[in-house]
């Protein structure tokens, strides 16, 4: 089924981007030989997942689109939790796309209650994503990257800086405290 999933959510990417997917693209995005996405989208035509016509290109049915959208909330919640516990990016996007396709909806629905946990159970103070937090100074406890945890940021206008006037990139993966 991983292949599988790999196809669908190959064609959802390239139907988001407004492009009909074609064998020759999905071969290059997928590292395959065109005969082979050929014969996948063959197989995936007949599970009722894709409406596909030589040389015409391929897109997804709703329930291709269905498992195409669940296999990408499942990369983004994977992808997000090891960016949360510091992973380098690099590395969590490769362990995002392994773990994607292992991920039941139990596993997801508990890992996305972990990363929008608004209480830090350790400190008992109230921690928010730093993108929804008004203006005000606060403190990192938890950053993919920089700013580091323990460092101050300002908020100011919806725009977070850290002390030394530099531009925070990824606000939705700092969580923060109040200072």
């Amino acid at each position: 089924m991983e292949r599988v999933e790999e196809y669908l959510e190959a064609i959802y990417d390239l139907q988001k981007k407004g492009k009909v997917a074609k064998t020759g693209d999905l071969a290059k995005i997928l590292s395959v030989k065109p005969a082979s996405v050929t014969e996948m989208l063959l197989k995936l035509k007949e599970k009722g997942y894709v409406d596909y016509n030589p040389y015409k290109g391929v897109i997804l049915t709703k329930s291709g689109e269905e498992i195409a959208e669940r296999i990408k909330k499942h990369y983004t919640i994977a992808l997000n939790f090891f960016r949360i516990i510091g992973i380098e990016e690099e590395v969590a996007k490769r362990l995002g796309c392994e773990l994607e396709h292992h991920m039941n909806e139990e596993v997801a629905k508990r890992l996305s209650e972990i990363l929008e946990s608004r209480i830090c159970k350790l400190c008992v103070k109230d921690v928010k994503r730093l993108s929804c937090v008004g203006d005000g100074i606060y403190t990192v406890v938890s950053s993919p990257g920089e700013p580091r945890c323990g460092e101050k940021v300002v908020v100011e206008g919806g725009e977070a800086k850290t002390l030394e006037g530099e531009r925070v990139k990824n606000p939705h993966l700092i969580l923060v405290v109040k200072s």
